[in-house]
């Protein structure tokens, strides 16, 4: 004893001793206490040098450590740790005991780990272990446990990071403690054990198949070598039975299944409540009757699986860290019975279990991004169930945040995207808002594309059933054929991967089903059996659906559909009656509050209005009505397809008053038009129906009072719809497509606004639903410097949006059907609409600030009226529809007119263009130069004619209400613009007049004529500045006298000299493209340079009246440039005037006359203020003596000074060139003048 020992040190000690070995002999806990207290207190009196203090401090941590054992104390793991962290330091490592200290060290940390849930302590224990490991020698006796501690630690620490260089090292740990461990050892049974554990845990995260192999021979090893009477064989078994359960989900063979739970049952059974693997025991058994219910539907199965996942977290204390596993795992079991039962208290509790377990993992634990996708399962399932919004919203957040912390590796992250993508899904369909639908298709695709990528993963039918949903309602929504192909291919695929008698084969077979059914109703994409195979799987999925099922209900009421649609087929009045039967059981099944209980409700109503418009039962109708009705009631006001409803129940009232002629039936049915018209949220197409609708209705009762306010709303609902219709996210060809079906529907608004005096309502429609694309592409150039003041960040964001868009070119490609993610993947396109999206969701933000609130919408009359002073005289009007024709005359003083055409008809109309078309148009050639010298035989007559009846019918009447002489200014012709709509959109107007008569009368005499797409796009030229005056302009001349693959075009050369001779009196700087240097890219750059203020072309150009309209077109040297060339085109300010010296510049699309889609338009758009073009084909002889005339009429106006603010001169220019023309070659050569037209300022 160390003579400076304080005495009482020594005596502490060895009464510590007495108190311990009387503790290992009787196990009083009071003797343990006793010598923790000696021991405590003799190291708190040994100084730090004492040589004996190491001693007493060993000593303390053993016995903390064995009451710790006892008493499950966490202080007395902290106290331990402490005690024996000063041991390490001083034993030095030659110590021949310092590799078991190391040891009994890391068995603390790993202990504390395993409460605390805290990764310090797992490092501390690997770090232990390992160093355990290096100074022990392999024929050490307790190398082997040290080996497979160090292993348990490397695996938990794994479970917390999803490092894989842990599960690797641990792998290696366990199996070289195996391999030094002899045959006969009791030990090798646990070593194989926790190996088979490890390559367990491993193939959860990689899916190597190889490691649940080896997972699966090892456990089985395992059970073989323990006694069965060994306390640790029930964990054995509940592991052997993780390794089954991972096989079946591997394989999909329930012989696999079967021994999980066999195995589960046996580990269950052989462990005592108090022991503490139980409750992962029954957790275990809980999944693995979870999912044999989910497979066989077996109701016992999901009632024990519930037990045993309650039993698990009842007997695990709130601050062990397997509680928040057990608790997600009870979250699934709810789940599944709410799914079976509709009980909501189960999906409450459900939500309540999957939320405190998400708590209770800390952040950074590789399982926090699992209960973080389970639990916004939960509340997506609580949305679908109760509809509350604010539940959707917390599930897309939770989802994405699971999304977030998995790397693409893992193999969950699937599964998390899919969840996700329900959650988009659902939001779109509640709120309309597409980014939610793009969302939705992106992450389904990614999910799919995952588990596809992966060689070692079997395909998941969930995922292609969601993916599939995705797209079918994103068909409804947009009408892509593409979308309807693939989702039929997707849910197809997912019925193949469904194994009979699975608990989602019904739902599987009902998607399929209802795909096939929306086929059918889309006549142009419907194949022959669409509408039996859907029924017949309907009918299969009823089979297999139990009453109590809450999913019966919904395949009752699809069955219901298809029933109703095979009556509309075949007229049979038992099949019509069996649709009523599965739509009375569908009503009868579904729980009383149930969010959807709406559809139900529909599909019987649509049964009795089939067999209402069949056999005209005046009771059927009246059911209609009142089921119509009773789904409206049910339905939230903030459900999209709450408009698709209002429709249908007010095409049912309107059934109802024809049968009654009732006035209160009027009143109702157009009440539900105009709500379904409202119903800002809802499908623009029905929006649109109803719209239509409704202004049938009012049209065909007019005696009925307060027609005009209805019909007014009514229409502006059209045109506030026009721009979602014609959506700026669709490709170019699909918008001319859209727009097409339009028009008819403005001239019925217009014709209505005029006949009630409504004239500047009337001039705004024309606007909303005339030149769409234009003004799209226009929109996209709009100037941002007001808004930049207000808001630097705003602008920026909506400048480069913007700026992408106009370099954006959606993909047209067409994909093979079933080409899943070849069509998914269709990035342009995808990025394309994202873009849209975006943008429309800035604009939205915009609109909120103050005086912003108007920003990129259409413009009211009012506002546009101060910037007709701008315009160099009136702007006139044309509309056609079968009830009257107007012209509507905007003047520059701001003062609107109209003008009856009584001799003008559409019928009429139409006669003029197949005269035009079949007689003229049709006789010319397509090209510059191949306009015949002479007319054929009765071309001439025909030519008269259209000018003829033009001048009667439009022209005169309209001239006749100008007062023409108080528009002369410096003797010079009054300027007017013409706007006609439908089909005299092809027809001269500035070439009316009676040619018959020598001296007769003829437009040109009277005024001088331009055209324009539409009001907003001249306003935007005249609003342009005219290049300084001072300043001599900047001409990119373009000419192409030998094109490679066209006719030669000789005349051009000539055109070229002329025009450089007509300029060479001015100071005009010009840069000359011509021949091979003429390239589409060279052309396009310069366009895009910000150079040239006049540009001058003169080559071939193409116009198809009746394709695709985006393929107009110049061919240049090397290719062509096309319309949608120009509309990616960025052209500066100083962009003023295009000459497009070309044939067929300026006619557009046969089939739709109302988008100006032509060549002269096109420059419009990307900001030139006026162009010259031509309707057909000109002569290459005529086109130097025009354009010579006509820039030295346009230096003449720009040196005298007479030019209005805002006016190129173009206009007064081009009506001189003709005048040259026509006078050498004669009025009645009408093929050779008439083509040349100017559009804009």
């Amino acid at each position: 004893m160390n003579d400076l020992e304080p005495p009482d040190a020594l005596l502490l000690y060895g009464l510590g001793v007495r108190f311990d070995t009387r503790y290992e002999l009787k196990g009083a806990p009071d003797d343990m206490d006793s010598a923790i207290v000696m021991f405590r207190r003799a190291v708190e009196l040994t100084s730090k040098g004492d040589p004996e203090r190491l001693l007493r401090l060993l000593r303390l941590g053993l016995c903390l450590d064995e009451r710790f054992d006892r008493t499950s104390t966490i202080e007395d793991l902290n106290d331990g740790i402490k005690t024996f962290q000063p041991v390490m330091e001083l034993i030095q490592d030659d110590n021949p005991i310092k590799p078991e200290l190391l040891f009994k060290y890391g068995l603390y940390f790993l202990k504390r780990s395993k409460r605390a849930e805290k990764l310090g302590d797992v490092d501390g224990a690997i770090k232990a272990f390992s160093r355990a490991v290096e100074l022990s020698a392999d024929e050490h006796p307790g190398k082997s446990a040290c080996l497979a501690n160090l292993g348990t630690a490397l695996t938990i620490r794994f479970r917390r990071t999803g490092d894989l260089d842990d599960i690797g090292r641990a792998i290696s740990a366990h199996s070289r403690g195996l391999d030094l461990t002899s045959d006969n050892s009791p030990e090798r049974a646990s070593q194989l054990n926790n190996l088979g554990n490890a390559y367990l845990v491993r193939f959860r995260r990689t899916g190597g198949p190889e490691d649940l192999t080896l997972a699966t021979v090892a456990h089985h090893r395992a059970i073989g070598l323990m006694a069965d009477d060994h306390p640790d064989k029930a964990l054995l078994f509940t592991n052997l039975g993780n390794s089954f359960h991972k096989a079946f989900e591997q394989n999909g063979e329930l012989e696999d299944l079967e021994k999980a739970i066999l195995a589960h049952h046996r580990g269950v059974d052989l462990t005592h409540d108090d022991h503490l693997e139980k409750p992962g025991q029954l957790n275990a058994l809980g999944v693995s009757l979870l999912t044999r219910f989910e497979h066989l539907s077996e109701r016992e199965d999901l009632e024990r699986g519930l037990s045993a996942h309650q039993r698990a977290v009842d007997l695990t204390p709130n601050d062990h860290p397997d509680k928040a596993r057990y608790l997600d795992g009870l979250g699934s079991s709810l789940l599944v019975r709410f799914e079976r039962t509709a009980r909501l208290i189960d999906l409450d509790e459900a939500i309540l279990a999957r939320r405190r377990a998400v708590e209770l993992a800390q952040d950074g634990h590789p399982d926090k991004a699992h209960r973080l996708g389970n639990l916004g399962n939960s509340l997506n399932a609580r949305f679908a169930h109760t509809g509350e919004l604010e539940a959707l919203k917390e599930s897309i957040s939770t989802n994405h945040r699971a999304v977030e912390l998995t790397p693409d590796e893992h193999p969950d992250k699937a599964s998390l995207l899919n969840n996700l993508g329900n959650s988009h899904l659902e939001h779109f369909q509640s709120t309309g808002a597409l980014v939610d639908l793009e969302q939705a298709i992106t992450v389904h695709t990614r999910a799919v594309q995952l588990t596809s990528n992966n060689m070692g993963c079997v395909a998941n039918p969930v995922l292609y059933s969601n993916l599939g949903n995705s797209f079918l309602v994103r068909f409804e929504r947009m009408v892509e054929p593409g979308d309807l192909s693939e989702a039929i291919a997707l849910h197809r695929r997912a019925v193949e991967l469904t194994p009979d008698g699975h608990h989602d084969q019904p739902s599987r077979l009902q998607s399929l089903g209802a795909a096939l059914l929306r086929r059918f109703d889309s006549e142009s994409l419907a194949e022959d059996d669409d509408l039996e195979q859907s029924t017949l799987f309907f009918r299969r999925a009823i089979e297999l659906t139990a009453d109590e099922d809450p999913r019966k209900p919904m395949i009752l009421g699809w069955y219901c559909t298809a029933l109703c649609k095979q009556y509309e087929c075949t007229g049979s009045t038992a099949t019509v009656s069996d649709a009523i039967s599965a739509g009375n059981l569908a009503l009868k099944l579904a729980p009383e509050r149930y969010p959807n209980l709406w559809l139900y409700h529909h599909s019987l109503a649509e049964c009795y209005l089939r067999r209402f418009e069949s056999l005209e039962c005046s009771d059927d109708i009246e059911k209609t009505v009142r089921l119509f009705s009773k789904a409206a009631d049910l339905i939230a006001d903030s459900d999209p397809r709450r408009s698709d409803l209002l429709h249908d129940l007010g095409c049912a009232q309107r059934l109802l008053f024809r049968h009654t002629n009732i006035r209160t039936d009027f009143n109702v049915a157009v009440e539900s038009f105009l709500e379904s018209a409202l119903h800002r949220i809802g499908n623009h197409r029905s929006r649109l129906s109803a719209a239509k609708s409704c202004i049938d209705m009012l049209s065909e009762c007019p005696s009925f009072d307060t027609v005009q306010a209805p019909i007014l709303m009514i229409a502006r609902i059209i045109t506030a719809i026009v721009p979602d219709i014609v959506w700026l996210g669709f490709n170019v060809q699909r918008r001319y497509k859209e727009s097409f079906h339009m028009g008819a529907l403005i001239n019925s608004a217009v014709s209505v606004a005029v006949s009630l005096g409504a004239l500047a309502q009337a001039v705004e429609w024309l606007e909303a639903g005339r030149a769409l694309i234009w003004a799209q592409v226009s929109s996209l150039r709009t100037p941002l410097d007001d808004l930049r003041e207000v808001s630097p960040r705003l602008a920026d964001a909506l400048q480069d949006i913007q700026q992408q868009l106009r370099d954006s070119v959606p993909s047209n490609l067409a994909f093979e059907a079933g080409d899943i993610l070849s069509y998914a993947a269709d990035s342009a396109a995808t990025h394309h609409r994202q873009l849209v999206i975006q943008r429309e969701n800035l604009l939205v933000e915009i609109r909120a600030l103050i005086g912003f609130g108007g920003f990129l919408l259409p413009i009211s009359f009012e506002a546009i009226a101060p910037s007709l002073v701008h315009l160099s005289g009136p702007v006139i009007f044309i509309n056609i529809h079968p009830s009257r024709c107007d012209a509507l005359i905007v003047h520059p003083h701001g003062a609107l007119t109209s003008v009856s055409l009584p001799q003008l008809s559409l019928k009429r109309t139409e006669g003029l263009l197949n005269i035009w078309v079949t007689q003229v148009v049709g006789s010319m050639g397509r090209e510059r130069g191949l306009v015949p010298v002479a007319p054929p035989r009765g071309h001439q007559d025909a030519f008269t004619l259209v000018l003829e009846r033009l001048w009667i019918w439009v022209v005169h009447p309209i001239l006749q209400s100008l007062d023409l002489h108080a528009m002369m200014e410096n003797d010079r012709l009054p300027h007017i613009t013409w706007c006609p709509t439908g089909w005299l959109a092809y027809l001269p107007l500035h070439a009316a007049g009676l040619y018959n008569e020598a001296f007769g009368p003829r437009v040109f005499d009277f005024v001088v004529s331009s055209y324009a797409p539409s009001l907003s796009a001249l306003i935007r030229s005249c609003h342009k500045p005219v290049h300084c005056s001072g300043a001599a302009p900047r001409m990119l001349l373009v000419t192409q006298s030998a094109t490679p693959g066209q006719s030669a075009l000789p005349g051009t050369i000539r055109e070229r000299e002329n025009l450089l001779q007509a300029l060479a009196p001015s100071d005009i700087e010009t840069t000359i493209l011509d021949g091979g240097d003429a390239t589409v890219d060279a052309v396009r750059g310069a366009l895009s340079q910000q150079r040239a203020t006049w540009v001058h072309l003169a080559c071939h150009g193409s116009q198809d009246m009746f394709a695709d309209p985006t393929q107009s077109a110049f061919m240049l040297h090397d290719g062509r440039l096309s319309l949608t060339d120009l509309m990616n085109t960025v052209s500066d300010g100083s962009a003023e005037l295009a000459f497009l010296s070309a044939c067929q510049t300026a006619v557009g699309a046969l089939q739709n006359p109302e988008e100006s889609a032509h060549l002269a338009a096109g420059m419009l758009a990307v900001g030139f203020k006026g162009v010259v073009g031509t309707t057909w084909s000109i002569r290459d002889d005529d086109a130097p003596i025009v354009v010579e005339a006509f820039y030295k009429k346009l230096l003449a106006l720009r040196s005298d000074g007479m030019l209005r603010k805002g006016e190129t001169g173009a206009a007064y220019a081009l009506h001189e060139a003709t005048n040259v023309l026509r006078a050498r070659v004669g009025d009645d050569s009408f093929m050779r003048w008439v083509p040349f037209v100017h559009f804009g300022a």
